[in-house]
């Protein structure tokens, strides 16, 4: 599935955004290095159209937050 058949709501986009923060505020100093590293890149191909790439960074993200989550002291 390509980003651009996901149909994203004003609320859909504000309860994501809310969940991105709060999981933001768990990680720790390497997981946020790594994320303002990954961040502009899933800007750039988001612009270029290429998706499935866009779509990959997505998951790491996801992954990253998780493990935030579960290392959290």
């Amino acid at each position: 599935m390509s980003t651009a058949q996901i149909t994203t709501t004003p609320d859909t986009v504000s309860e994501e955004l809310r969940e991105f923060r709060q999981h933001l505020r768990t990680l720790g100093p390497v997981q946020r290095r790594i994320l303002s590293v990954l961040m502009p890149q899933l800007v750039a191909l988001e612009q270029a159209g290429d998706s499935d790439a866009a779509l990959t960074i997505i998951e790491e993200v996801r992954t990253i937050l998780w493990e935030g989550k579960r290392t959290r002291h």
